[in-house]
C-alpha cells in the first residue's frame, strides 16, 4: 500500500511542489496546571475509605517503607515509624474520625498549619486537629486536609501537603 501511494505521488513530486490540506479533526490540546504542567486524570487513584469502624479491635498503621506507625516510649511525645512489634504503643483503634492509641488521641500539636507540624499522642478533646479520614493509602488531618508523612523528618511523623510520596502512604491492618 505505501509503495502504491508513493508510485502515484511520484509524477507530482517531479513536478513540483505538492499542497496538503491540514486534517479537520484536530486533537484537543491537554488541560494545563497553573505550574505548566499537563493534567492528567489520575485512574490510579484509590477512592476515600474509612477507618475501620470497629474501634474494639487494635490495628497496625504500617508505612510504605515496612515499620509500623509507634507510640514512642524514649519520652519524645510525638509519633515515629519503628519496625512492628505489635505491642501496645503500635496498637490503634479507631472511632469515627479518630485514630487513638495508649488511651490518647492522634493529634496534630498546636492545631499548627503549617508543613512540618509534629503529630503527637495527646488527651482526646475531639478539635479538627485530632480528626482524620483516609484518601486512598494517605491519612489526611481534617484541619488542613495535609497528608501525615514519614519521610522527611527521620522517623518523626509530620504533617506535609500531599505529594504521593511514600512516607505517605500507609496500611492498616487488624493486629
Amino acid at each position: 500500500m505505501k509503495t502504491k501511494a508513493a508510485l502515484l505521488l511520484l509524477p507530482l513530486l517531479a513536478a513540483g511542489c505538492i499542497y496538503v490540506e491540514p486534517p479537520t479533526n484536530f486533537p484537543e490540546f491537554p488541560d494545563m496546571s497553573d505550574n505548566g504542567r499537563i493534567k492528567t486524570p489520575r485512574h490510579d487513584r484509590e477512592p476515600h475509605h474509612r477507618f475501620p469502624s470497629d474501634d474494639s479491635h487494635a490495628h497496625l498503621i504500617r508505612s510504605a517503607n515496612g515499620e509500623c506507625l509507634d507510640h514512642s516510649r524514649s519520652g519524645y511525645k510525638g509519633m515515629i515509624t519503628y519496625s512492628c512489634h505489635g505491642e501496645r504503643n503500635q496498637q490503634f483503634t479507631f472511632s469515627r474520625n479518630r485514630i487513638m492509641v495508649d488511651g490518647l488521641c492522634l493529634d496534630v500539636a498546636g492545631a499548627k498549619t503549617e508543613d512540618g507540624a509534629p503529630v503527637i499522642a495527646y488527651a482526646c478533646h475531639g478539635d479538627k486537629n485530632q480528626q482524620w479520614y483516609r484518601d486512598g493509602r494517605t491519612i489526611r488531618s481534617a484541619l488542613n486536609n495535609k497528608c501525615l508523612d514519614v519521610g522527611k523528618h527521620g522517623n518523626q511523623a509530620r504533617m506535609y501537603r500531599c505529594d504521593g510520596s511514600s512516607g505517605q502512604r500507609f496500611d492498616i491492618s487488624r493486629y
